[in-house]
């Protein structure tokens, strides 16, 4: 019988890299859902369907950031890349409506790298995918023997 200590002790350990990432993700989360609600309160302007509308849709993006951080350090590839794209988005969105500072794009830029490095990598491999055995390549006539 598979008990939960199991299940966790087969669970890899995610890297210091990646644990790193997901602290500065978790930073970046925090500080855009900040400054979405500074930003949605302090504004005169914000009133009417077509505000609410934002500030749900930017609620909707920033319950994906932290589900696809949760998911990163489970050892999720899509969600890292998940992570990179948003960024990406928020980064260019930012850069159009003066809303996120030179330092936090920066943050998210670091954070991304940290996903990718060479030592992070292994942890997103599938446990599942298996090279084809030798035997049962030599056994395909047309195939180049190596």
């Amino acid at each position: 019988m598979t008990t939960t200590d199991d299940l966790r002790r087969s669970r890899p350990t995610p890297p210091p890299v990646v644990r790193t990432s997901v602290v500065l993700w978790g930073v970046w989360l925090v500080v855009g859902v900040v400054s979405t609600v500074v930003v949605s309160v302090s504004d005169p302007a914000t009133t009417g369907a077509g505000v609410v509308l934002a500030l749900v849709l930017a609620f909707v993006v920033w319950a994906a950031v932290a589900a696809a951080t949760v998911l990163v350090l489970r050892g999720s590839a899509v969600a890292r890349i998940v992570l990179v794209a948003i960024a990406l988005l928020r980064a260019v969105l930012s850069v159009t409506d003066g809303g996120l500072s030179p330092a936090l794009v920066l943050l998210s830029v670091v954070a991304a790298v940290l996903l990718f490095l060479p030592s992070a990598r292994p942890f997103f491999r599938r446990a599942d995918t298996t090279e084809p055995s030798r035997a049962s390549r030599s056994t395909d006539p047309d195939r180049p023997r190596d």
